[in-house]
Formats: structure tokens, sequence, C-alpha cells
């Protein structure tokens, strides 16, 4: 029997280095990761502090995440800070490849909280202040409560036969190719999503469609939701807006791809894995 192939970072609260809760313990010490606009401080491979490298002033937000190592542990967000001689400031998406699949993580909830919670220091509806509320902020006017946002998103590969449809935007790094992606809109279902999405960017219809996997993806608050589906017809009009270029390909013989950190690369490698090829 063929082994299966599980995404790597769907993980168990168990396997978690995080344990989640909404206030700190005062008897326990606190920890610190620091971030600048989007990129993390690490020494080495290490991206939790002891003592924060910072000073109060230039501290924009600091948002409590949960316990990691009996350690309170804060995300925090600052402005200008000058890095140590031995560390040094990452992106999200590099640190995706450097720390371990629990620890990107794990940053991935501090550096999402952390903007969330300099984003909502005032209420929206009438602008006065927010107060901090367990996970929540609360208007200390009018009430209006606000919470983390999370923004559904789909990714899709479709398959026809031993080919599957990849394509570029104008984003990507050079040479990289990858599935269809997309938000989901305000009224429609996921389902509804992945079909407009792929009708929309590169004009074909498709059927059979089957959810697979989710990851979490902090660009900026989204969660991916993965799913698979066989093309059903039409031939490729690429929308240039969204789509450079866009093609059929051999299952066996693919451009490059995103890692295996990435939903978008497990998806294409278990394509493989289901067909019996070695990518």
């Amino acid at each position: 029997m063929k082994k299966s192939l599980f995404p790597a970072w769907t993980l168990s609260q168990e396997k978690a280095v995080l344990v989640n809760q909404h206030h700190p313990s005062p008897d326990l010490d606190n920890c610190f990761m620091l971030f600048q606009d989007r990129d993390l401080l690490l020494h080495d491979r290490a991206f939790v502090y002891p003592v924060p490298p910072f000073s109060e002033s230039k501290m924009i937000a600091r948002e409590f995440l949960g316990i990691y190592k009996n350690r309170n542990c804060y995300a925090v967000l600052v402005q200008s800070c000058t890095a140590a001689a031995d560390d040094a400031w990452f992106s999200i998406r590099e640190v995706r490849e450097i720390l371990s699949i629990k620890n990107y993580a794990m940053a991935s909830r501090g550096l999402q909280l952390a903007e969330w919670a300099n984003c909502q220091k005032f209420c929206g509806r009438c602008g006065e202040i927010n107060k901090r509320n367990g996970a929540a902020r609360v208007c200390s006017c009018c009430g209006k409560e606000y919470f983390p946002p999370v923004a559904p998103s789909m990714i899709v590969l479709v398959y026809d036969g031993k080919r599957i449809l990849l394509a570029r935007s104008p984003s990507y790094p050079k040479n990289l190719y990858s599935i269809l992606s997309g938000f989901v809109e305000p009224g429609e279902s996921v389902e509804q999503s992945v079909h407009r999405e792929v009708f929309e960017e590169v004009g074909i219809k498709i059927c059979n469609l089957e959810y697979v996997a989710s990851q979490p993806w902090p660009f900026p608050h989204s969660l991916m939701l993965g799913y698979q589906a066989q093309y059903s017809g039409g031939e490729i009009k690429k929308d240039p807006a969204e789509i450079d270029d866009a093609h059929w390909y051999a299952i066996h013989d693919l451009p490059l791809i995103p890692s295996m950190s990435t939903i978008a690369g497990w998806m294409i490698r278990k394509r493989q894995h289901d067909l019996g090829i070695n990518g």
C-alpha cells in the first residue's frame, strides 16, 4: 500500500509549541518575538528572546500570544530597530524556509496578531479608543467588538489525467509556476469561489471538486483552503491582469514550482505521489 503524503503543517494541539490562552500568567517570566514591518528578527534559528532587544520607545504594538516554554510570549511590532551583530531580519516568506513547521506557525500567528493590534487601537465606528478584552478589542465608548480577522482563500489544483494546470502571476519570482488561488468573496461558498476564480483567471470549466487540505497564510490574514478539480472544458484564456502565463504540464515534467512548505507545492507533489511519480 502506498504511504500517504500528509501536509507537515497540519499539527495536533498536543504537538504545537505555543499553548493558547487569553491572558498572561503573573507567575511566569516573559519572552518576545520581534517584528519590523513584516520581517522577523532571528538569532541563528532562534526567534524568541528572553529579554526584549528593543526600547519601549520603539514599540508600535505588543500582543500576547500564549505560553512558550513556560514563559508568557509576546509578539512585538517595532519601528526602525537595528539588529545586533549576531542577529538578522528576515521576511516572513524567507522565515518559512528557515524555521521548523511548528515554529513558523507560531511566528505567523505572532505577525498577524501584532499587525492586527496595531490597526485596532481606535474604533472604526466612533473613533474612540479600543480596550483589550482577551483576544479581542472593545470600544471604550460604543462597545463595538473587534476580533482578529481570518480571510478565507481558495487554492486549486486542476488536473486532466496526467496533466495539471500551472500558471504564473506577475508577482511570482522568476520562472516560478503554481496552481490557481484567490480570495472568497462575500456571499459565496468556497466551492463557488473555486469555480469563479478558475474561469476568471484562465477561462476553463471544472468538475468533481474535492477538498484536500488547508494552510494558514499570513499574507496578510488568509486561510488557504485547498481543492483539486477535474478539467471539464474550454480553452485557456488568461486574464492578463492576474496571469502572466498558463499552460498544461505533464505531471512528470514540471517547471519550477513552490516548495513543500507551501500548500501549493505540497498539493502538486501529492498529485505526483498519488500517480506513482517521484517529483
